[in-house]
């Protein structure tokens, strides 16, 4: 709810008065720092700010050092600090049901009672900077250059992640292009529009859902399915609405940052569908979590194994509850299911001549895959908004009359 409050309308528009009556990139360069310090400590308080500060600061020490040692010191103290703030709880009440002693430690006294605004975010682009550091990549040298990449204010809310090799150059070249009567500024500007209207529809959307969902199954079949449908495209709207106004936010200012989403709902296959949701968070965890492990090098098993576990870490990553993890091993098992039909097929049916029937049945499995893959997708969003059980039986209201 961040980018829909009047507070950031009104920050937003005394930022950008500002930003274009700066005559000077250096200027501009400042202001963006000092404006996402104040956005961040607005939305997130002081206890927020000193642990991302200390988290920034010792990622931005480690990088300079460019010492292997010190890195992984590094990304080990924003790994325990993002378990910390995020699972604490969920750890301690799960550890609790195995072992019943542990219900009188006194975690209340000292564990966080809340997580700092987006550290989810703020650890993947601490850590993606010091891997690629450590890979041979130049640190960024300049500690203003380094706190804009860290703090930028409109992606902090959702994404998408920054790659710092993408990020800085995109941001020199912004502050010293940028003019308000500019094309930059104009379609940023309806992108900025775009977002806020899915936000409204997502938040339609929302209304609709709370009130129909806690009678769902006493609801005709019909109205099960609008829901269910309703379900998907809330958080569809919720998420790129977020992606179009930080999108679209940066590119007033003259700064390009990647495309998050890709038409997610067109997509025939599940592994089409992570190409297309959330594109900065897949391709990080492909990246920096299952290409490390082997990717599709190591044998089979290995590799379904690690397919189902970085999508078990992308659960977790959206939030410490079972329902996150559970969602992130089904579309694990998912993908993992779709590769081994994939080559199963290549194996058992030979390749085709071409031909006007080849085609046909090309595109007739194309449209079977659409269907799949949307009705696996959405189903998966019952797991990710709703208690296990509550999950469960909702899916089942849609099987039966």
């Amino acid at each position: 709810m961040i980018f829909t409050t009047y507070w950031f309308v009104l920050f937003g528009c005394v930022f950008l008065a500002a930003y274009y009556a700066f005559p000077f990139p250096k200027w501009r360069l400042v202001l963006v720092a000092a404006a996402s310090i104040l956005f961040y400590a607005h939305f997130s308080g002081p206890a927020g700010v000193s642990i991302i500060a200390v988290l920034g600061l010792a990622t931005y020490l480690a990088g300079r050092s460019r010492r292997p040692r010190v890195i992984s010191l590094a990304i080990a103290l924003s790994a325990l600090a993002l378990v910390f703030y995020k699972y604490t709880y969920f750890l301690f009440e799960n550890l609790a049901r195995l072992a019943p002693g542990l219900t009188s430690f006194p975690i209340s006294q000292w564990a966080p009672l809340a997580a700092p605004l987006a550290i989810s975010f703020f650890v993947f682009e601490y850590a993606h900077y010091l891997v690629d550091v450590r890979r041979g990549n130049p640190p960024v040298k300049s500690p203003l250059d380094f706190l804009v990449f860290a703090c930028f204010f409109p992606t902090l809310v959702a994404g998408p992640i920054k790659r710092y090799e993408q990020f800085v150059p995109a941001l020199k070249e912004g502050v010293c292009r940028a003019r308000f009567f500019s094309a930059d500024v104009q379609i940023g500007f309806m992108r900025v529009v775009a977002g806020f209207a899915k936000k409204f529809v997502a938040d339609v959307l929302t209304m609709y859902v709370n009130g129909m969902a806690p009678a769902f199954e006493q609801q005709p079949l019909a109205d099960r399915w609008l829901v269910f449908t309703a379900i998907a495209f809330r958080i569809y709207f919720d998420f790129s609405g977020y992606s179009d106004i930080a999108i679209g936010a940066a590119r007033m200012m003259g700064i390009r940052i990647p495309e998050n989403f890709n038409w997610p709902y067109l997509a025939t296959g599940i592994r089409d569908f992570w190409r297309r949701w959330h594109i900065s968070l897949s391709t990080w965890i492909r990246d920096y979590i299952y290409i490390p492990l082997g990717g599709a090098r190591v044998h089979p098993a290995v590799h379904g194994l690690n397919l189902v576990s970085v999508f078990v870490i992308c659960g977790l990553w959206h939030g410490a509850a079972w329902n996150f993890v559970l969602w992130g091993l089904f579309h694990g098992c998912g993908l993992v299911t779709q590769q081994l039909a994939h080559a199963l097929r290549k194996r058992v049916l030979p390749a085709p001549p071409p031909g006007i029937y080849v085609t046909l049945a090309r595109a007739g499995g194309a449209a079977a895959g659409w269907a799949l893959t949307t009705f696996f997708v959405w189903s998966g969003w019952l797991l990710f908004f709703y208690p296990v059980d509550r999950a469960v039986k909702m899916f089942g209201a849609l099987l039966h009359a």
